[in-house]
């Protein structure tokens, strides 16, 4: 057998020599390493020195100025968005152009975002001015909107809470100088859906005259549809529309002015005893009809005497003020009934779209709070869908507040389509947390990304994902100190007395003038509450003031000494009027839980 060594010598000379060749490479490399960096660090020795003693740096010369060694070279790369953001993760949307009112600070990028709806319409931003509000319990959904309300009141912005159904709207309309309209069993408070609007301006007799018939017609049908839960028949209405004509004479012939107001009880009077007179033009007789709009008139029936029955049946003692900075239908005494809430909610939103109709050039927040109880009565949803579209007509921003989007989507079977719709007609959607079996329908409904989706379960309480046309923005929601007792809305889970809505009855008118009185006498706290009257609720009222008083409590003067306490100002504060929001606001952190 021959081996031939010759071979295997030479490979394995030649792999020496790579070898020998690697290493002096490795050698030189290291060596030009070190004299760079010896290099580098005598620059910085002769920089130093010639700046300590006053010189100027030397200039640079040559091709390239000192900037580059040589040419950088890569290859180009292609890559996905989402991939990118890792190379450039501080690029954020530098914010809204348009002028607003302070909202808090944009987490991304560290400024203050403000806010303010009419201006961004005004300026093309958004479509329309309609904003909808989601959010679960707790995550202070509502403050956003009392602070929306409380600081556009410096800018002359008005507001209306056709529906307060927690009471937690009280205390911000005390601080702008009002007191809410209450109601609910119990209560002397009554009022008349059925009262004459406000006459538009250059309207002859006989058109207010058409017009207040139609307007009250459709408010009666509206009120019987949602309490019978289907439409009227031709025959309903009709029922209902003479009854209207024989309760105001307006059949036999008589003018505007002596046209006299309607109330339910003589309507339903005139439903169930219809006359062969009174159907004389029409063409079925006197109990034709009355067999025909049965329904109806048992409807009718029912609300007077019994969902109703106290509330609507009687004239109205305490309107609705649509002039005010703001206008509250105070409904915490209406529990366990979404009916009855509905009904009057369908009486109050006539009422304030009448003013609505008005051209007093008066811009107004409209909020719809806790609005999942709404959405199984088709006849409200219709007309709060009808309300957002003329929203630019009338100059009002429409706010739907719910929990989530699932209780738009709750509607009844007839009206879901129109639910859809009013969450289609929103140019803003604002989202608080989210349960997280909530993010695949929040998901579908908004067309949110990945991202935004992953972001709502883990919001903490003031934090929102604020959707304004195309763009989103992560706010921090900021109130201020002044703010804090307008906002609160958990007091008694706090061990606190929440005496806000307790007696309303009580609440002394002048008093709440003298809120907004500069020249307030802080000394003189410790006056005595007024007579409240006799019994265990009166007892009760003074012996929580006088136990409040033992421990350095003293009623605030500009609601008076009768322990309507909004907020306790210090000694040397000055009163509050809205004029003077902006300038009294001081946007400090929070202080409490809100």
């Amino acid at each position: 057998m021959t081996v031939d060594r010759s071979q295997g010598a030479r490979t394995e000379r030649a792999a020496r020599r790579e070898r020998g060749e690697s290493q002096r490479g490795e050698r030189e490399a290291a060596r030009a390493e070190r004299a760079a960096a010896g290099a580098e660090r005598a620059a910085i020795r002769r920089a130093r020195t010639a700046l300590r003693r006053g010189e100027q740096a030397p200039r640079l010369v040559g091709p390239h100025a000192g900037r580059i060694f040589h040419k950088l070279r890569l290859p180009s790369h292609m890559e996905t968005t989402a991939q990118i953001a890792g190379i450039y993760p501080f690029v954020v949307d530098a914010g809204l152009s348009a002028p607003g009112m302070y909202i808090g600070r944009h987490v991304w990028s560290g400024d203050s975002f403000v806010f303010d709806v009419f201006e961004l319409y005004r300026q093309q931003v958004i479509e329309n001015p309609n904003f909808a509000v989601f959010g679960s319990v707790g995550s202070r959904k509502s403050s956003l909107l009392k602070t929306l309300i409380s600081r556009g009141a410096a800018f002359g912005y008005q507001a209306a809470v056709p529906c307060d159904p927690k009471g937690e709207y009280t205390r911000l309309a005390r601080r702008l100088g009002c007191e809410p309209t209450y109601i609910g069993p119990g209560l002397s408070t009554r009022l008349n859906p059925l009262d004459a609007p406000p006459r538009p301006p250059g309207m002859t007799d006989p058109d207010w005259a058409r017009e207040l018939k139609r307007a009250r017609s459709a408010l009666l049908s509206s009120l019987i549809e949602t309490a019978k839960g289907v439409p009227l028949t031709p025959s309903e209405h009709t029922a209902v529309d003479l009854a209207l004509d024989v309760v105001t004479r307006q059949i036999t012939g008589a003018s505007t002015e002596r046209q006299a107001v309607p109330l339910l009880p003589h309507v339903l009077d005139a439903m169930t005893n219809p006359t062969d007179a009174d159907c004389s033009g029409l063409p079925v007789t006197a109990t034709e009809l009355r067999d025909s709009s049965r329904d109806a008139t048992l409807t009718l029936r029912r609300l007077t005497h019994g969902a109703l029955g106290g509330l609507f049946d009687g004239p109205t003692t305490s309107p609705l003020d649509f002039d005010r900075p703001i206008a509250v239908l105070n409904l915490e005494r209406v529990q366990g009934s979404d009916e009855m809430i509905a009904l009057i909610m369908t009486c109050a939103q006539a009422w304030m779209e009448a003013a609505l109709m008005r051209q007093d050039g008066v811009q107004r927040y409209v909020v719809y709070d806790e609005c999942w109880r709404l959405m199984r009565f088709a006849g409200l949803v219709r007309r709060l869908s009808a309300q957002q579209k003329l929203a630019r007509q009338w100059g009002c921003a429409n706010a739907i507040v719910a929990h989530r989007i699932s209780d738009l989507l709750s509607a009844s079977p007839d009206s879901v389509e129109v639910a859809k719709g009013l969450l289609a007609e929103t140019a803003i959607r604002i989202l608080y947390k989210q349960a997280s079996d909530q993010i695949p329908d929040t998901q579908r409904a908004l067309d949110l990304t990945d991202v935004a989706s992953d972001m709502l379960p883990r919001l903490d309480p003031g934090f929102a994902l604020w959707l304004i046309g195309n763009r989103a923005f992560y706010v921090e929601h900021v109130v201020g100190d002044l703010e804090i007792p307008v906002v609160l809305n958990g007091s008694k889970m706090h061990g606190e007395i929440d005496n806000v809505n307790l007696f309303p009855e009580d609440v002394d008118p002048d008093l709440l003038d003298a809120y907004d009185q500069p020249d307030l006498d802080h000394d003189d706290r410790d006056v005595d509450p007024p007579d409240t009257g006799d019994g265990p609720d009166a007892d009760q009222h003074a012996q929580y003031l006088d136990e409040h008083r033992a421990s350095g409590y003293s009623a605030p003067p500009r609601y008076g000494p009768d322990g309507f306490t909004v907020d306790t100002p210090s000694s040397d504060e000055d009163g509050f009027t809205p004029g003077g929001v902006m300038d009294t606001f001081p946007y400090g952190p929070l202080s409490r839980e809100i």
